[in-house]
């Protein structure tokens, strides 16, 4: 009998140990496999972010172990638990990781069919390896995964050669020879044609300082980009090499460079975001490198991004934070600039690896960093995100908000839709911010004068590449086969390819001698290969110090996918062809505020035009947003975005936005992949007024020859008040918006089985955000409102609208639009000041928020209690309606204990006390933790005379608490696990002593 009980032991510990090998080979396969693909593919990853052969280790290590040890968690319990069940619990998580992989690979069946396919894959899987040892033992063998993957990463020459940390040996290279202060701004995605006007020249009206700039300048119209790629085009720019692909933009792969060149006789201020090719201890801005902590943080918050991207269908991608070309910080929100101290000198200040939120501030601080002529003349480099996308920016330098996720409608995997109307209206969000960068151009061009630098200077401005904006071609990268097609065929290739390839490769370029004065221009073929030596030689560099490059006849680009691809060099039918479309959208008017479905209509009154009632409706996105707006703000709601309803076909209707009773933009609407029918627009700066703005939406209909305007009817926009009726229960006084004078209506809160439910989220850790659900049972879509109060007056209103998978999965799909999310504002506050005490105030008072229905009726969002965390080294309670209450301990003003721990039955009791001494209120609740994260909240109104009595203060008799706890727990070893604290009115978690012995009860108070 022993020894069968052995044998039984031993098989159980093999088959447990077979099965977490099993599940890590899986989730190495399932996790692990589609991220170091990705990296192996693009190695350069890991430079750019400053991430060493460590931090390659440690996310190595992370990836392995920590999916394995989630997944194994119900198998290792259930061998020492239950060990029958051990084999079961190990099937679950296999069955689970072979659904992931099968979905990895079936993504590109429609969503539905694909996961059909994965959920059948995982069942039969978790199914057989329960059933069969054949099953067993192939998932043993795919064990191997869990050291062949991370191996294949970390022993991969290329990926190893990224995370080597810089070295700083620099070469000793001669003096240049050259004395004149440089500066070499590369623009970040910026088209030849969006800076031309009608003529073909640079365009005067729309970009006025880059005009001025080429006045005293030459001007190179054809200059070919040398890559369509970044990492590429800027290594080749600054080293004048022809660039490879997959060479790394390090100092190490390129160790000549202008830099290096300059070193000797030039002090450097050198902003690279993308490339590493500025030895570190040369360079006067310096990047600090960001503490390990920190940048594996964001690593592994990245990766999650990519893996999802690559792991779900696209309908679900679709709410998820793009994977941009800015290598990090993927769909994190707008932040703050870093603060500089002015005080400090130019050499000392630490430029933060930048991500794209910050590309305006990141431009005026490399433009604070130049300084007047010196010993040694200076090297002023930067590489400027702009006006790469995200389009964001209005020519007058002011931030409009985002576009949710930062998705672009209309644009999948980089390819634009045949549909040319969304190709128009983000050609126009970009050439707005084209306007942008010509007013940076402006600013450093009077930096440069006020230094007195600009006489004397090698002034270059150019881009790394350019983008196209043609219906149903790629946006970015030549493809493979366009690639091809224009290797065999040259020049005889078909129009749309060598269109395609010059709206990548033609970029602008303009070049200021040291004291130029007349304007020039250069209409040879020019590539930006040739720009280091050409900037060494204008700078004064003696020719031995000239790297040579291979100057060709026939103009080449190396695309990132397409090798290298030889260009046209008479580029006028294309320019032609370019110019004549742009100058069509922007009319006569010259402004990219034209462009539009009608755009004819733009700038008249609606008073002028015949309108009419229509059945349409819509619902905006974070409709306040027009409400209380100030003009000269930093961030202006110049984007309108929204879903249509009604019953007729409405993506061929046309669109009028109308601002104060203005039309101010025509669209045509786009049907997102789950069928919804959108509309996106842009405002012009000049409609808005300070205060309440009145925005419209129309649809267009033309009957003989006359627009006529149909209404767009928006849901009715209410003020609401909170008041409280006889009995003491609150109900919401609710008023139309411009109609403050006139009669409330009465909303009763109330709590009604199978009605409105909904939570507020965990959203407010670094801003004023709301962030919940919100829907009714009884009547899908039935929410009309949800309204947030902070203390007695409304904060925000908002509808929902957006996707909350997770509802609809347990309530139905019915319910999927209910969630909702804003950064909310208070009027009568503005600024960095206000906003943090706003911010204070939600994190001590939080958020009071109700969902009002259709049925005339509200409810309050409930808020739950997330675990224990800690802010700035002090222990906070969080609370999902915006609370973080710091953790203080009794003593002074907050007094109060568990008197009481029992267990008379089945059930755990507790009783204690708490009281704010000074205002002499009870708690609004008492919570239990355990093990940090919490248990159950109790309520706070027993008669407690005894406090009251030792302290003289009758307001301290209802203090008192008594509840049950969830459990049962032991008294005598319930401190061990558990904590209480007592929730005050003035915003602070309380944690209570637990005093007496268990089971036994105290005399009350401390004496």
């Amino acid at each position: 009998m022993a020894a069968a009980l052995a044998t039984d032991r031993r098989e159980l510990h093999r088959s447990l140990g077979a099965g977490v090998l099993a599940i890590a080979g899986l989730s190495s396969l399932a996790f692990a496999q589609p991220i170091y693909d990705l990296l192996r593919r693009a190695p350069e990853f890991f430079a750019i972010r400053n991430l060493y052969m460590g931090d390659l280790l440690a996310l190595v290590v992370v990836l392995a172990l920590a999916p394995t040890l989630v997944l194994s968690a119900p198998a290792i319990a259930a061998r020492f638990l239950r060990p029958s069940w051990t084999r079961s619990a190990v099937a679950v998580p296999v069955g689970l990781l072979a659904a992931l992989i099968a979905l990895q690979a079936v993504l590109a069946l429609p969503a539905a069919a694909a996961i059909g396919m994965t959920l059948a894959v995982g069942s039969t899987t978790a199914w057989g390896y329960v059933r069969f040892r054949g099953v067993r033992s192939f998932a043993l063998i795919l064990s191997l995964a869990a050291l062949v993957v991370p191996a294949l990463l970390v022993l991969d020459g290329r990926v190893r050669q990224s995370a080597t940390a810089p070295s700083q040996a620099v070469p000793a290279l001669p003096d240049s020879g050259a004395r004149a202060p440089i500066v070499l701004v590369i623009f970040d995605e910026w088209s030849l044609t969006s800076i031309l006007d009608s003529e073909g020249a640079i365009d005067r009206e729309r970009l006025p300082n880059l005009a001025r700039l080429a006045d005293r300048a030459t001007w190179y119209p054809n200059a070919t980009a040398a890559s369509d790629g970044t990492q590429l085009s800027v290594s080749a720019i600054l080293t004048g090499q022809t660039p490879e692909r997959g060479r790394l933009p390090t100092t190490a792969e390129h160790p000549v460079n202008l830099f290096t060149t300059l070193a000797p006789s030039h002090d450097l201020f050198v902003v690279e975001p993308i490339t590493s090719l500025c030895p570190p201890d040369l360079n006067l801005l310096a990047q600090h490198r960001p503490a390990f902590r920190k940048r594996f943080h964001l690593l592994v918050a990245d990766l999650a991004v990519v893996w999802l991207n690559l792991t779900l269908p696209t309908i679900w991608t679709e709410q998820l934070p793009e994977i941009t070309h800015t290598w990090s910080g993927f769909g994190q929100d707008r932040a703050p600039a870093e603060p500089i101290d002015p005080s400090n000198p130019a050499g000392q200040r630490a430029f933060l690896h930048l991500r794209d939120a910050e590309r305006a501030a990141e431009f005026r601080r490399f433009t604070d960093s130049i300084r007047p002529p010196d010993q040694r003349p200076g090297f002023y480099f930067l590489h400027s995100l702009l006006p790469h996308r995200p389009w964001e920016y209005l020519p007058s330098g002011r931030a409009y908000p985002r576009f949710s996720r930062n998705r672009i409608h209309g644009l999948e995997r980089e390819v634009w839709t045949p549909d040319p109307w969304p190709v128009r209206h983000h050609q126009k969000r970009y050439l707005l911010q084209v306007q942008f960068v010509d007013l940076l151009i402006g600013e450093l061009i009077e930096k440069l004068e006020s230094r007195n630098l600009f006489d004397q200077s090698v002034v270059v401005i150019t881009a790394d590449h350019g983008l196209a904006f043609e219906p149903g071609s790629r946006r970015r990268f030549l493809s493979r086969k366009t690639g091809r097609d224009l290797a065999e065929v040259g020049e005889k290739a078909s129009r749309r390819n060598l269109h395609q390839a010059l709206d990548f490769a033609a970029v602008p370029l303009i070049i200021k001698a040291p004291f130029q004065r007349q304007a020039e221009i250069d209409d040879n073929a020019t590539s930006l290969v040739g720009l280091a030596p050409r900037i060494l030689e204008v700078a004064g560099a003696a020719a031995t110090a000239i790297p040579r490059f291979e100057d060709t006849e026939t103009p080449t680009m190396v695309g990132w996918a397409a090798g290298p691809v030889e260009l046209p060099i008479d580029r006028q039918p294309w320019r032609r062809e370019r110019v004549a479309e742009q100058s069509a959208m922007l009319g006569e008017t010259n402004d990219p505020m034209a462009i539009g479905i009608a755009p004819a209509l733009h700038g008249l009154r609606l008073s002028d035009l015949p309108r009419r009632s229509s059945e349409i409706g819509i619902r905006l996105e974070t409709p306040d947003r027009w409400d209380h707006v100030d003009p000269q703000a930093a961030l202006l709601p110049a984007v309108v975005q929204g879903t249509l309803t009604g019953s007729e076909s409405l993506h061929e209707r046309s669109v009028a936005v109308a601002l104060n009773g203005v039309i101010a933009a025509s669209v045509r609407p786009y049907q997102t992949s789950d069928g919804r029918i959108r509309i996106a627009a842009m405002l012009p700066e000049h409609l808005f007024r300070p205060g309440y703005n009145e925005l419209g939406v129309y649809l267009i209909s033309d009957q003989g020859g006359v627009s006529t305007l149909e209404h767009v009817n928006r849901p009715p926009r209410y003020v609401y008040e909170l008041a409280w009726n006889e009995p003491g229960r609150p109900v919401l006084l609710r008023r139309r918006r411009g109609g403050i004078e006139t009669e409330a209506d009465k909303i009763p809160v109330v709590r009604e089985a199978g009605g409105v439910i909904g939570y507020l989220e965990d959203g407010h850790r670094s801003n004023a955000g709301l962030r919940g659900w919100a829907t009714d049972i009884a009547d899908p879509g039935g929410v009309a409102e949800v309204v947030a109060f902070l203390g007695e007056s409304q904060f925000w209103a908002g509808t929902p609208t957006s996707n909350r998978q997770n509802v609809a999965d347990r309530h139905g799909p019915e319910h999927l639009y209910s969630g909702f999310s804003s950064t909310a504002r208070t009027r009568p506050k503005r600024g960095a000041a206000a906003a943090s005490e706003i911010l204070r105030k939600i994190r001590r008072e939080g958020f009071v928020a109700y969902a009002v229905s259709r049925r005339g009726t509200a409810s309050r969002l409930r808020f739950f209690y997330t675990p224990l965390d800690e802010e700035a080294g002090t222990e906070v309670v969080p609370i999902s309606d915006g609370r973080r209450l710091p953790v203080l301990q009794t003593g002074g003003r907050f007094e109060g204990a568990v008197d009481l721990v029992s267990k008379p039955g089945k059930r755990t009791f507790i009783e204690g006390w708490a009281a704010d001494l000074e205002r002499g209120e009870r708690p609004r609740q008492i919570v239990v933790y355990r093990d940090g994260k919490f248990l159950v909240a109790l309520g706070t109104n027993r008669k407690r005379p005894d406090v009251a009595e030792h302290y003289d203060d009758p307001r301290l008799l209802q203090t008192g608490f008594r509840g049950t706890v969830p459990g049962a727990p032991e008294p005598a070893n319930f401190a061990e696990r558990h904590r209480v604290f007592a929730l005050m009115l003035a915003g602070y978690a309380v944690e209570l002593p637990i005093r007496t012995a268990p089971g036994t009860a105290s005399k009350g108070p401390p004496s």
